[in-house]
């Protein structure tokens, strides 16, 4: 990067891409609850106007040294120690309410970790009642990404007024998920992701359910599978590019090339863009994923 005439320019070696502009710091950072908590470390914006949420960074299968191999969700809390871990709900709402009432944010992304308990779908009822109440929305706009959404659960997750439906179904093999990911691939098999998925679209619609996928730990082969049998059900899918994060069982592992990341993303948009999923601007656009190489990949073909 160079900084010419007062801006800040990227460049790849001598020929500039674009100008490098920061986000506006949002005036609740600087807040406190009613709880006396700081509201920043409550909720976050990421990218243009997403308001994220972790309502509770843990994952229950670290407990037993079976989390997914490329997830440091659990170390990198532990590192740096700058989110409250476990947000009371009257808190979230009242950072919602302050993120939307100073127009920094038009949806919000909140995810858990990982429960086994079967307690999550109480406490994300609650949290949205919260985020309503607060905000005095009928139907808030975004997503939930709980554990796997099963069986009556959908239904109940659509009955809190969220939005839209996200499923972590991290990998499309079904020999690499149980390696990838044991502990999950224990209480939700393959099929069982697909049979969910298929339902969730059922009930919340063509475009409202969105599955997050970690691209780069199977062959091009079964991912592109992937990409089209869910496509084919009316699913959005995330394709999250990896890498080797600290902290997680993958650390110091390569990923593929980069291109290899490019092939493989241009024809899952072919994929994409045959079967005309709506693409809901109200989450996951290209604003707010830079983690996803299929925004860009959706955008030369004039899908934003």
């Amino acid at each position: 990067m160079k900084k010419e005439d007062n801006k800040l320019n990227l460049y790849f070696n001598d020929n500039k891409i674009c100008e490098v502009k920061w986000i506006e710091r949002p005036q609740y950072y600087d807040k406190k609850t009613t709880n006396g908590k700081d509201m920043v470390k409550m909720g976050q914006i990421g990218g243009d106007d997403c308001l994220f949420f972790c309502f509770q960074n843990y994952c229950a299968n670290f407990k037993d040294n079976k989390q997914c191999k490329f997830c440091n969700l659990v170390s990198t809390s532990k590192t740096y120690n700058s989110v409250i871990r476990k947000k009371d709900v009257q808190d979230i709402g009242e950072v919602a309410a302050a993120a939307w009432s100073e127009g920094s944010v038009n949806h919000v992304n909140i995810t858990g970790g990982c429960y086994i308990s079967g307690k999550e779908v109480e406490v994300v009822s609650q949290i949205i009642s919260s985020i309503k109440e607060h905000t005095g929305f009928e139907k808030v706009p975004g997503v939930i990404l709980p554990a796997p959404a099963k069986g009556n659960n959908i239904q109940r997750y659509y009955d809190t007024g969220i939005q839209s439906l996200g499923y972590a179904m991290e990998v499309w093999d079904e020999r690499t998920y149980k390696a990838v990911c044991p502990g999950k691939s224990a209480t939700t098999s393959h099929d069982e992701f697909v049979e969910s998925i298929e339902k969730a679209v059922e009930i919340f619609g063509r475009g409202h359910v969105y599955v997050a996928m970690v691209m780069g730990l199977e062959t091009k082969e079964t991912f592109l599978e992937g990409i089209r049998v869910l496509s084919s059900l009316g699913a959005n899918v995330i394709p999250f590019v990896w890498t080797p994060n600290p902290g997680s069982k993958l650390e110091g592992h390569r990923a593929p090339s980069a291109e290899w990341y490019v092939e493989t993303i241009l024809e899952a948009a072919e994929i994409v863009y045959e079967y005309q999923v709506p693409w809901g601007t109200e989450n996951h656009c290209y604003l707010c994923d830079g983690n996803s190489l299929l925004h860009d990949a959706l955008r030369l073909k004039g899908i934003e």
